[in-house]
């Protein structure tokens, strides 16, 4: 009965050290998971640092290179009788601008000179535009451009464009 015990008794103390050794391995394993964790969470995090910090970069760069026709700001109307065109053209003379006017076509081309020469400077926000523009408008009907008037005052231009009336052949039936 002693042995029996004896063996009751090793088998109970195996049991238990089995027990101690899966919670000790369960404890180390959520220490391992926890760190992993926070290992994966600050990876992450300095993933989506790099990446918040290239697109600001990139956002700079891409205000130091804005396409001007964002910026230009053009109404186009139509009347009864012909197109006309209101277009702000800040910061330039009217020797700047070349128009260029079709049956069904419009374009405005001018150069916006940089204002900056020195290039060691450090733009906190740079939201006027440089560079050449070279605007296409598509108009809605034949225009006859030998007619057309321009003004430029106060850095706006203004385009009135006369529509082509449309010559109707009348038809005699017998």
């Amino acid at each position: 009965m002693v042995e029996k015990d004896n063996v009751k008794l090793k088998s109970s103390k195996m049991n238990t050290e089995k027990i101690e050794n899966k919670n000790i391995s369960m404890d180390l394993r959520k220490k391992a998971d926890s760190k992993e964790y926070e290992t994966s969470d600050s990876s992450l995090n300095d993933i989506i640092t790099y990446i918040k910090d290239k697109q600001e970069e990139f956002n700079r760069v891409l205000s130091d290179y804005t396409i001007f026709n964002n910026k230009t700001m053009v109404d186009i109307i139509e009347t009864n009788d012909s197109i006309i065109f209101i277009a702000d053209l800040p910061r330039l003379k009217k020797e700047d601008v070349e128009i260029a006017i079709g049956e069904d076509v419009v374009d405005i081309c001018a150069e916006f000179e940089d204002d900056v020469t020195n290039k060691d400077v450090n733009y906190i926000q740079r939201e006027r535009s440089y560079g050449k523009i070279d605007r296409s408008f598509t108009l809605p009907t034949k225009v006859d451009f030998e007619k057309a008037e321009g003004t430029f005052k106060d850095s706006v231009l203004t385009l009135k464009i006369p529509k082509l009336e449309k010559k109707r052949l009348k038809l005699k039936i017998d």
